[in-house]
């Protein structure tokens, strides 16, 4: 599984992600975001905008919210 290589946010809780093998992926984290309470950091704009990427591939906040890179898949809307 190709891992994130560059990381975007996009208004509505959306990313835009290049992968690895430079297919680029556009990710729906609304209905997460508002489904669980773990996330609820993401709700704000300002927060969901310091998206970044751990040494994984993964996609991550700095309060340690995180999506493994194996289920980026689930979240695509493309």
């Amino acid at each position: 599984m190709p891992r994130a290589k560059q990381v975007a946010p996009l208004p509505g809780h959306r990313l835009r992600v290049l992968k690895g093998d430079g297919r680029e992926w556009t990710l729906d984290l609304d209905p997460l975001i508002q489904r669980r309470e773990a996330y609820w950091r993401l709700r704000q704009d300002r927060y969901f905008r310091q998206v970044g990427l751990d040494p994984l591939g993964g996609i991550c906040w700095p309060e340690g919210e995180d999506l493994a890179p194996d289920g980026l898949e689930r979240y695509r809307c493309d």
